[in-house]
């Protein structure tokens, strides 16, 4: 059976088209990527964020260990370089995919849509791109892109 995580993310977003966004692709558990769930945004910070979740019945879980590291950010030139840097970050710590998997494999197995969420509206600028695809690689699994206006994009590695 061919496995799919979406991902998704609010930036642009009002916290409302968010929800109404993963309700209609199904979800039923959003796994926050960020390595802080922390926004400057209104809705989208972990308490909120995750009471606006939970009321729509998605359940909520942060996954800090799969963040794009502050250092990196930090140390990286620009938004390009950042994200090669996530890339050589994750092959280099090969547990974080596993780790992932580990958190949303019981849901899949279940028959629950995971969806991975950070905060470029875009996965293309969006360390979760990265991620999504490095555990697209390992066994039958396939990645969807929720995006604007809820059009997708589906990646098969």
């Amino acid at each position: 059976m061919l496995r799919t995580l979406y991902t998704i993310g609010y930036e642009k977003r009002t916290i409302d088209e968010f929800v109404e966004l993963l309700e209609d692709a199904g979800i039923g558990v959003l796994v926050d990527v960020r390595e802080t769930a922390w926004s400057h945004k209104p809705g989208f910070s972990k308490t909120a964020f995750a009471a606006a979740l939970g009321t729509a019945g998605i359940e909520y879980v942060h996954a800090p260990f799969a963040g794009n590291p502050k250092g990196l950010r930090d140390a990286a030139p620009d938004h390009a370089a950042c994200l090669d840097a996530y890339r050589r970050y994750l092959d280099q710590n090969t547990g974080i995919v596993d780790k992932l998997d580990d958190v949303i494999r019981p849901y899949l197995s279940d028959g629950v849509n995971v969806c991975i969420a950070c905060f470029e509206r875009h996965a293309g600028d969006c360390h979760r791109s990265i991620l999504g695809e490095a555990w697209c690689r390992v066994g039958r699994r396939s990645v969807k892109h929720l995006a604007t206006a809820g059009c997708s994009r589906l990646i098969r590695v």
